[in-house]
């Protein structure tokens, strides 16, 4: 490929075409951004990224230019209400859009990963800590506001790499609020308070941002891994919609696409020498592997699509961070006045928990009651009996861990006002998110399935009794009066009818859609994240996460992209 510019560039669908890249990666978001930069380092590898969205900067995070929103099938469990999906649409993905919170979740999120994998798999917490360093640069809190707020971190698990321009930093407008809850929380038996909230255990911490404290301005893939490089071998072409990935006796050699915004028919195709890499999302990634013939055998043949691989698991799997109801008291004593909120200066305290200690009287009941069950009667009608198997292995491992203080459960965002919404940060229902069988290339059909395993109901009802417990006694000295549910709320029948009101099956973190499991397990990726069936087809973005982590999902993403990008198999020939 000639190099027509001494600097990364964009360049224009024909110009594209007249060239051999070595990688064709589909997604400038958070993962293909950083496999991008990182594969071009050196020069000696010619990448060219593929987005259907734009460059785009937003003056408000939640524009919804730099959005793509989809709208899931209704929800049965949901009294029929839809939900709207929401991933990044501009060059930076997600990380452009999101709340910026860094969390990473406990060791256990991760050791499960390699447990599912195999005696092999090297995607414990052990192996990815080296890549959550590598991912982000730290930035140190300011001493004072850490010593005022018990603000506590470890350098020892952060890294501050001079050729990582992706960086977290620290509030210096901390709320004086954040005192109040966190002193209540100093009262709950058993709550732990590590040093560092992202190094492997959970409980009661502060969370860094994704926020350059030089500008003040958010710090996300496009600002750490495409703005200011300037490499002829960089390149990439926004606007554009992939359609299909060629395959030639279960090789990827090209990929397809078409404009984005519909205004042309003939579509492009750029040849890619070595790879191409998804990093499309837990939303397209599906989508795009379905358009090319990837996919569940029958599903690909009512849409009218050859069938090259029939790989159950692409679409299954489907979890996301659902939010409970608003849990609100009124208070008849002043708190300490806060600034007005501002997402790029406020800072996370939040409270990460394992089952036990929500639910020191009924986890051991729970998970009994799942551990009994057959889950195949919670999957989809049809699901491929791999795919099962999946689930059953996943069943046995999460049964195991609500009875234990490991794995964290859920998480309650402390403010130190009086409300609180918890956030699940385990699930068991599973949704699907599959091409449109009518209309293959329009949005994909999502459909959360939430609730269609019970427990997960059962979960968020005792996430509201623990919320109304600490409420009501450790913040008795501000004479809390409920509002929500509200104190006539009582039975489980009744907490019940009052979280289906609420209910949203989305915190914005959607992933396993393309899980890196054993192709005996329904599968899509194997430890290399190489699609099964093909040689040089790698899906690298939160569609690969067997089971969802404990955590916001950007800081995991950026890591899996790092490792996957220190590997060998990169550098040959």
């Amino acid at each position: 490929m000639p190099l027509l510019a001494a600097r990364a560039r964009v360049v224009e669908s024909a110009e594209a075409a007249q060239h051999v890249y070595d990688y064709v990666i589909v997604g400038a978001g958070t993962a293909g951004l950083t496999l991008a930069d990182r594969l071009t380092e050196d020069g000696k590898r010619t990448v060219l990224v593929v987005e259907i969205g734009s460059f785009y900067d937003p003056e408000s995070p939640t524009e919804p230019g730099c959005s793509f929103a989809v709208p899931s099938v209704p929800q049965a469990s949901l009294l029929n209400r839809s939900t709207v999906a929401l991933v990044g649409n501009c060059v930076g993905g997600s990380s452009a859009i999101n709340g910026m919170a860094l969390m990473r979740g406990t060791a256990r999120d991760y050791d499960i990963w390699a447990e599912l994998g195999g005696k092999s798999s090297d995607w414990a917490w052990k192996d990815m800590l080296p890549y959550f360093k590598k991912a982000i640069h730290l930035r140190e809190p300011d001493p004072e506001y850490a010593a005022e707020f018990n603000l506590t971190y470890d350098p020892g698990v952060w890294g501050q790499f001079a050729d990582t321009r992706v960086y977290s930093s620290w509030s210096r407008t901390l709320r004086q609020s954040y005192k109040v809850g966190y002193a209540a929380l100093r009262k709950v038996p058993g709550l732990a308070f590590p040093r560092d909230g992202n190094g492997g255990t959970h409980g009661v911490f502060y969370y860094p941002i994704s926020k350059d404290p030089t500008t003040d301005s958010r710090s996300y893939s496009r600002t750490g891994h495409w703005d200011g490089i300037t490499r002829p071998n960089y390149h990439m072409i926004v606007g554009m919609r992939v359609n299909k990935i060629n395959l030639r006796h279960k090789r990827a050699v090209s990929v397809q696409f078409v404009p984005a915004d519909g205004s042309g028919t003939a579509p492009t195709t750029v040849r890619a020498k070595r790879e191409v890499i998804l990093s499309a999302g837990a939303l397209r990634t599906p989508q795009i592997l379905q358009l090319s013939g990837i996919g569940p055998k029958g599903l690909l043949e009512s849409a009218g699509i050859d069938v090259e691989i029939d790989l159950p698991g692409v679409g299954a799997n489907f979890q996301d961070h659902p939010i409970g109801p608003s849990v609100q008291f009124n208070w008849t004593s002043p708190l300490p006045p806060s600034p007005p909120p501002n997402i790029l200066n406020d800072q996370g305290l939040s409270a990460v928990m394992g089952l036990p200690l929500v639910a020191p009287d009924t986890f051991g009941t729970l998970s009994q009651k799942y551990a009994s069950q057959d889950i195949s009667k919670y999957l989809p009608t049809g699901t491929h009996p791999t795919v099962v198997k999946g689930q059953k292995a996943m069943q046995m491992i999460l049964a195991s861990e609500m009875r234990d203080n490991k794995l964290s459960f859920v998480n309650y965002i402390v403010s130190g006002l009086p409300s609180s919404q918890p956030i699940a940060f385990r699930i068991m229902s599973r949704g699907t998110v599959n091409i449109n069988v009518t209309s293959p290339e329009s949005a994909p059909v999502i459909d959360y399935r939430a609730l269609t395993n019970p427990i997960d109901l059962d979960l968020m009802i005792a996430y509201v009794r623990f919320m109304r417990w600490h409420f009501t006694t450790h913040f008795a000295e501000y004479n809390v009066t409920e509002v929500a549910p509200g104190a006539e709320l009582q039975t489980d029948e009744q907490l019940a009818q009052f979280v289906v009101q609420e209910y949203s099956p989305t915190g914005f973190h959607p992933v396993g859609t393309a899980a890196k499991l054993p192709r005996a397990l329904g599968g899509v990726v194997d430890e290399e994240l190489v699609v099964y069936g093909t040689e040089n087809l790698r899906v690298v973005d939160a569609s690969v996460m067997p089971t969802i982590v404990a955590a916001t999902t950007q800081q995991t993403v950026y890591a899996i992209a790092e490792k996957v990008s220190a590997s060998r198999r990169w550098y040959g020939g």
